[in-house]
């Protein structure tokens, strides 16, 4: 476990990053966190920081920088010598990257070129990229291991491809640690309100009905956000994780029916579910092979879609109640 380090999360205050700011938090870490808490995109980045505030008032080592990674001053501001970065700061999504394509390749690919010219700049011991299992574009086989084609099919995926690929020349060319990690649709409490379990919570809890796009028979590695926190420490641990690509996932897809059952059952609401066209740039299938992650980093993800779908809900009937 990371302890007594000086750490910066790109995007600290949003799903992934605020998770991963607590738990750096509680192991005696001093944390640094940017993040442009641009409510455009989600808003409630501000609620999850005061949580993990809330629920960890004897922590108090931390920066908040409210800034834009793309803004030269924000590096002014950032106060300790940083030891390791984590880098997950990016306009996500991949419907919203199809309607706002400029601005996705604009931030996510140059804001990683900032992050890592920072890194060398200041001789950063360790960087960790938040990179997408969307990448891999549709798959030509399954489950899908790292050296599977990249086909991306969303400009969204390609501003992730990029920062792979900048992640690579770093390493090679400014002998800079630095592992990229392609997510596999991350869920849990604080999730991002676009996405499909987060938003399906929310339309179920007030009676309302599920928009399916497609016929729902496409399937999803859904992976709980504690596994993903698991993968990113482990892989900021570990020294052979370094010019190195792994996929992080739970690697036991359902369909997106089988899902919606589930929801129901856990929320005992009547089900009500309509089904539309299947949307542009969505995959039919994420399967992760994670045989690299456990063998190299020792991932093991511990939560499954039941467990995972049950905490969900009840941080989100909790947050209801405050």
């Amino acid at each position: 476990m990371i302890k007594n380090k000086n750490i910066l999360i790109t995007g600290g205050a949003g799903f992934i990053g605020s998770h991963l700011f607590e738990k750096l938090l509680v192991n005696r870490n001093y944390v640094v966190i940017i993040d442009n808490f641009n409510e455009r995109y989600y808003k409630g980045k501000e609620e999850y920081i005061e949580e993990v505030r809330m629920s960890n008032v004897d922590f108090k080592d931390f920066q908040i920088i409210n800034s834009d990674l793309l803004d030269n001053s924000t590096y002014e501001k950032i106060e300790p010598e940083i030891d390791i970065i984590f880098h997950l700061a990016a306009h996500a999504g991949v419907r919203f990257s199809v309607q706002n394509k400029i601005e996705v390749m604009r931030n996510n690919i140059l804001g990683i070129v900032k992050i890592l010219d920072y890194a060398v700049t200041k001789n950063v011991k360790k960087v960790v990229n938040a990179s997408s299992s969307s990448v891999y574009g549709n798959p030509i086989y399954t489950p899908v291991d790292e050296e599977h084609p990249k086909t991306p099919i969303s400009p969204y995926a390609i501003s992730k491809l990029s920062s792979e690929i900048y992640a690579d020349y770093y390493f090679r060319e400014y002998d800079l640690p630095i592992t990229s990690l392609r997510f596999y649709t991350v869920y849990g409490p604080r999730g991002r309100p676009d996405m499909a379990i987060a938003k399906f919570f929310n339309l179920i809890r007030h009676n309302k009905e599920l928009v399916i796009y497609g016929d729902g028979e496409q399937l999803r590695d859904f992976t709980y956000v504690s596994d993903i926190i698991q993968g990113l420490i482990l892989s900021a641990e570990k020294n052979n994780s370094s010019g190195e690509a792994f996929n992080l996932g739970y690697s036991k897809p359902i369909n997106v029916n089988e899902l919606i059952n589930k929801m129901y059952n856990v929320t005992n609401k009547p089900k009500k579910v309509v089904y539309t066209e299947k949307q542009k740039g969505d995959v039919d299938i994420t399967h992760s092979n994670i045989d690299k992650a456990k063998k190299l980093l020792g991932f093991s993800p511990q939560v499954n879609i039941d467990e995972g779908l049950q905490r969900t809900y009840s941080w989100l009937i909790n947050k209801e109640k405050v």
